[in-house]
């Protein structure tokens, strides 16, 4: 064999063999081999006390048993109760926060869409995997600071890179709200209004 043979074959192998080992990789460009296929990875990434991702630090709160709580490293609002501005004890129930509804569920099935591949969301969908994730608002119901819960014994869900947390998060700040109605126009007067929301990944199925 010719050294210009031999250099094509060569060439030709590693061709070959780059293509079989390429990841493939998901909506932001990191492999998502991990959530699709977890045994074959079998990665953890919130059983510690933080993790990291592109720029935002996430702090995990072991609190409770089944759960890993993910909340940005510099939040200071979710966790804490609600307080009023001025100081006084409050005469209403704090916890109406949760009476409030969303302006339109659209910005965040798009806030998804962006972040997790249709394969991604099918696997998790097929798996009844679901991602809770905790708002706290400001008074014109805009979103300040985000939290997310997963389950703790969900390896798809502890699969999820904390990159993919991170752009869900800057997605939702900056298009979701909620609608203060003037019957609960009182919730105004509080320093940071905290509401929750349930997202199972089967309701990402049509939207595919």
């Amino acid at each position: 064999m010719t050294c210009k043979m031999k250099s094509r074959f060569v060439a030709l192998s590693l061709c070959l063999m780059g293509f079989s080992f390429v990841p493939v990789l998901g909506q932001i460009g990191i492999p998502s081999h991990s959530i699709v296929n977890p045994d074959s990875v079998s990665h953890n990434f919130y059983e510690r006390e933080t993790v990291k991702g592109n720029t935002i630090t996430y702090k995990i709160d072991h609190s409770y048993p089944m759960l890993y709580r993910i909340g940005n490293a510099s939040n200071t609002r979710l966790g804490e109760l609600m307080s009023l501005k001025d100081g006084s004890t409050p005469t209403e129930p704090v916890d109406r926060g949760g009476d409030l509804e969303i302006t339109s569920l659209n910005p965040v099935y798009q806030a998804f869409l962006e972040t997790f591949t249709p394969e991604e969301i099918r696997v998790l969908a097929q798996n009844d995997e679901v991602l809770r994730i905790g708002y706290a608002l400001n008074e014109t119901g805009a979103v300040l600071e985000v939290r997310f819960t997963m389950l703790r014994d969900r390896p798809h869900l502890y699969n999820i890179p904390p990159q993919y947390l991170e752009k869900l998060e800057t997605k939702l700040k900056s298009t979701v709200s909620y609608v203060i109605p003037p019957d609960m126009a009182y919730l105004r007067e509080y320093k940071f209004i905290t509401v929750s929301q349930v997202c199972p990944f089967k309701g990402l199925l049509d939207k595919l």
